[in-house]
C-alpha cells in the first residue's frame, strides 16, 4: 500500500525537518512544494495500520512538523481501506 503525506513544517525548522524525514526507511519519494503545504512524502507500507503507525511514531514526532495529511493511494486491482485517516495536526 502507498500513501501521499502532505506535511506542513514550522517556518523556522522546515529544511531540517524535511531531511529527517527523507532519511525514514518507508519514504520512497519526497518533495519540497509550494502551497499549501511544504513537502510532499510518498510511504511505502504493507497496510493501512502500518501507515498510520509510521505517522505516529516516526513523522508527527519530527521537529518543526506541525500539520500531517495522508492520502492513501489506490491502484487498479487493491480494495479502499475501510478506515479512514484523519488529517493530524501537532499541539506545537
Amino acid at each position: 500500500m502507498k500513501a501521499l503525506v502532505l506535511i506542513k513544517f514550522a517556518s523556522t525548522e522546515s529544511r531540517d525537518a524535511y531531511h529527517q524525514l527523507c532519511r525514514l526507511k518507508p519514504v520512497t519519494e519526497s518533495y519540497m512544494v509550494y502551497g499549501r503545504y511544504d513537502a510532499v512524502l510518498m510511504l511505502q507500507a504493507k497496510n493501512i495500520e502500518e501507515i498510520h503507525d509510521i505517522l505516529l511514531s516516526d513523522v508527527q514526532p519530527v521537529s518543526g512538523v506541525i500539520e500531517v495529511l495522508p492520502c492513501i493511494i489506490v491502484e487498479n486491482g487493491t480494495t479502499v481501506p475501510d478506515q479512514k485517516l484523519q488529517s493530524q495536526q501537532s499541539s506545537a
